[in-house]
């Protein structure tokens, strides 16, 4: 095992690459094509091109995803796919919330984005990551950083958790979902594979965090990993983003779920999962209409949610919901609804005058691209065309206006 603290590596190399000069050139091309620069020669003789471009496009990819990171011109960094797989500041930050302690180790290190933002709440944080060169300079831009209290081993996670005799306040992991070039969901298809290492984690932390793929079905985590004691559904603008798990020392069956949308304004809806099965109530068309936010259907908690603020179901195979009251809190979006009409060309003009509409299909026999065309309407605008399935089983077309109206 190679463990050392915050060491040097190769910092010569990296002062000597991102000069003033070399940093002011990156900085003129941030706009230019990577791929047309990579033809180029460098202008350096002691800098590769494929450095600058490199450095070129993470600096495009911090931009949006790592914003802090523009504060430290020397950062090195690494590959784009480092810069994919690793979580968004954002993300970072919200999970940075959720923990506390003295000591913290992150088994799958990457290019240190979680590493950094979660570990520096602690006074003792372990690194690991078993790709060498990412491994190097990574540890090199915490030492750019500032990250003083991180130690890192080169090596994988099963390595460490062999060799391990300390005993962490929160062990965080993030397997990837790349199996043999393929991406799958399963949980026993990542790497490491968290299932076989269950009882290692255990030991080597008093409380798990386990970040894991949006596709990811939870049941199957509940039912095979045994420890759950929290799950967080986290979404971005209707988009999940991460599934975290968090293991704790007890058996559990029936974890506290929690859906967060960080959007502008962060919403959450909070519930044990065994209480997702209601007896929810069937009604035809209300005056509103109620679209589940993704994180919630992943959950599975749609329908809890909708009982629990008096909301009626259209049909049971179709997840919208709705009322004849305003519910302002509901966790997903909020139609008016202005009419229903028949869905052919002649009468839809009577009631969409620019023939444009935003269209939704659910529990539907044609998917909004193909309403869309045999409509012959534009999509977009301010305009929305729901199509479902009541509980009469009668397929409804609803023109609909958008909350905030």
């Amino acid at each position: 095992m190679t463990s050392q603290k915050n060491p040097k590596v190769k910092s010569d190399m990296f002062e000597k690459y991102l000069t003033e000069e070399v940093r002011s050139f990156i900085t003129n091309n941030i706009n230019k094509d990577p791929y047309k620069l990579l033809l180029q020669k460098s202008p350096f003789d002691y800098v590769p091109m494929k450095f600058i471009v490199q450095q070129i496009v993470g600096r495009k990819i911090a931009t949006v995803k790592f914003p802090f990171l523009l504060d430290h011109p020397s950062f090195v960094y690494p590959p784009k796919v480092s810069l994919e797989q690793a979580s968004s500041e954002r993300l970072a930050r919200y999970k940075a919330g959720l923990i506390e302690g003295d000591s913290f180790a992150d088994l799958t290190g990457g290019m240190g984005i979680d590493s950094y933002i979660l570990g520096r709440k602690f006074q003792k944080c372990h690194y690991v990551e078993p790709n060498t060169k990412l491994y190097e300079s990574t540890m090199q831009n915490f030492h750019i950083l500032g990250y003083t209290q991180c130690e890192g081993t080169n090596d994988t996670a099963e390595f460490f958790l062999t060799n391990n005799t300390q005993r962490y306040d929160w062990v965080y992991i993030d397997p990837s979902r790349r199996v043999e070039g393929n991406r799958k969901t399963g949980i026993t298809n990542y790497q490491p594979n968290i299932v076989e290492l269950k009882d290692e984690l255990l030991n080597a932390g008093k409380k798990i965090m386990i970040k894991l793929s949006p596709m990811q079905d939870i049941s199957e985590c509940i039912s095979v990993l045994k420890y759950v004691e929290k799950i967080w559904v986290i979404s971005i603008k209707n988009d999940v983003k991460e599934l975290l798990l968090q293991l704790d020392q007890d058996q559990n069956d029936n974890p506290l779920m929690t859906i967060v949308d960080l959007s502008n304004k962060p919403k959450n809806y909070s519930s044990a999962y065994l209480d997702r099965s209601v007896d929810i109530t069937y009604s035809t068309t209300k005056k509103y209409i109620y679209q589940p936010a993704a994180a919630l259907v992943k959950s599975e908690l749609h329908n809890h949610h909708a009982h629990s603020i008096g909301l009626q179901k259209l049909h049971p195979n179709t997840q919208l919901f709705t009322s004849d009251e305003l519910v302002e809190s509901y966790f997903g979006r909020i139609f008016l609804v202005k009419n229903l009409i028949p869905s052919n060309k002649k009468e839809i003009k009577k009631y969409l005058p620019d023939m444009k509409a935003n269209v939704i299909t659910k529990n539907y026999p044609m998917n909004p691209q193909k309403l869309i065309s045999k409509l012959k309407i534009k999509e977009g605008g301010n305009e929305y065309l729901i199509a479902y399935t009541d509980t009469s089983e009668n397929k409804v077309l609803a023109s609909c206006e958008r909350f905030p109206f």
